[in-house]
């Protein structure tokens, strides 16, 4: 048994070796059409990866606690904003422990003018731990300090992108801006590729007492020192909360608490969709190639007919055929198969070399050479069944 295998193995080998036109073009197209499908699968991987390493990266330690925010039409719950104030920030600080910080945050949209130049920016409210809890790295100048928050300082944190927009190419440090009849004198700016946001930052201090008055916060940041500890933190806080604002209905809290759990849990909501689009036109793509297979095998039975002949001649039988061609089918699958797999690494070794991340995974390559294997195997069975039907009388007279 073994040794007929061997025998069609070589025999298809040879076939392929004496149809090198034929043989190559159903292989170029089908790789050129396989590999972009697996190149935008590890691209979107490579991308998917990049963004939950910076939330797990950012974010693991810390919860989210923010004030639901109602509509006019809530009439008996139009000022559930204004419950996050600095009681319950010191209630937290006080009855929790194992925390790091705990961080309230402001955030509003103001107008922002330089000279000519102006935009809407949405800003923030901070104190001096907030880009540490975000380990956010300093790209120039100097951060918002404790000075400044006790010296109610008008001074300002931007991003890249508000620096871009406003000052072109000149230098923002120690520039004077214009904001809502204040100027702010800016001592730093966030590096391009964080996470952030296009944001402004200015001391919460500043903000409240000398411009608005404003003694609720929009958020409470709470990092935690062990990220282990989030989830049974996220609970005591709840409790707590609940017992402070005094609520009297747990079905319906006027705040939410949010950790980087189910921002990852999002973040896999988002994928798995993705994923599924990726996948429909994969099999798109895959029932193009069933029926260009089917093409060349089909081409291939009528243009070896006096092959078929000369074997049924001297006693083949409809097995011995169909076997030959089902080999064949196999070999040229496992041959393009790892044509495939090498030009998509060279693709994405490119893509990584030029910083778009891209990641090929290992069942991507097992998924392919299955993919692969099965399409040649199912659809040269028709192929290959109608060689092994064909009578010598019926190959003379194609002849």
């Amino acid at each position: 048994m073994f040794n007929i295998v061997f025998e069609n193995i070589v025999n298809s080998l040879e076939s392929i070796k004496s149809n090198k036109l034929r043989s190559s073009l159903s292989m170029l197209w089908i790789i050129i059409w396989v590999s972009s499908v697996i190149i935008l699968t590890a691209i979107w991987n490579g991308s998917s990866q990049a963004i939950v390493d910076k939330i797990e990266e950012m974010w693991t330690n810390i919860l989210t606690i923010s004030a639901w925010w109602w509509f006019w039409w809530s009439r008996e719950r139009a000022t559930a904003t204004n419950i996050l104030t600095a009681k319950v920030v010191t209630e937290i600080k006080n009855n929790i422990d194992w925390l790091s910080s705990v961080l309230p945050i402001v955030s509003t949209n103001w107008q922002l003018e330089y000279w000519s130049n102006d935009m809407s920016v949405s800003v923030y409210w901070i104190d001096s731990n907030y880009f540490g809890a975000k380990n956010v790295e300093v790209v120039y100048g100097n951060n918002i300090t404790q000075t400044h928050l006790d010296n109610l300082d008008k001074v300002t944190v931007l991003w890249q992108d508000i620096v871009d927009e406003l000052f072109d190419w000149e230098n923002p440090i120690w520039q004077n801006i214009k904001m809502w009849n204040n100027v702010f004198e800016v001592i730093w700016v966030i590096e391009e590729n964080s996470t952030l946001g296009s944001y402004m930052f200015i001391p919460i201090t500043t903000a409240s007492i000398r411009i608005t008055w404003q003694k609720y916060y929009s958020q409470i940041l709470v990092a935690v020192q062990d990220a282990e500890q989030v989830d049974a933190k996220e609970t005591e806080i709840d409790t707590l909360l609940q017992k402070v604002l005094e609520v009297t209905d747990t079905n319906n809290l006027p705040y939410r608490i949010r950790n980087q759990s189910e921002m990852l849990e999002n973040m896999s909501s988002i994928t798995e969709t993705l994923t599924l689009l990726l996948s429909w036109i994969a099999w798109i793509s895959l029932l193009v190639w069933w029926i260009w297979v089917m093409n060349i095998m089909l081409v291939s039975v009528t243009e070896r007919t006096k092959e078929i002949w000369i074997r049924k001649a001297i006693w083949a039988w409809k097995k011995d055929i169909l076997l030959q061609f089902l080999t064949e089918a196999s070999s040229l699958s496992i041959l393009w198969w790892i044509i495939w797999i090498a030009f998509s690494y060279f693709v994405v070794y490119i893509l990584n070399y030029f910083s778009i991340s891209a990641i090929i995974t290992t069942k991507s390559i097992i998924i392919s050479f299955l993919f692969s294997l099965w399409i040649w195997l199912f659809f040269g069975i028709l192929p290959a069944y109608k060689a092994a039907k064909l009578r010598p009388i019926d190959a003379l007279r194609f002849e």
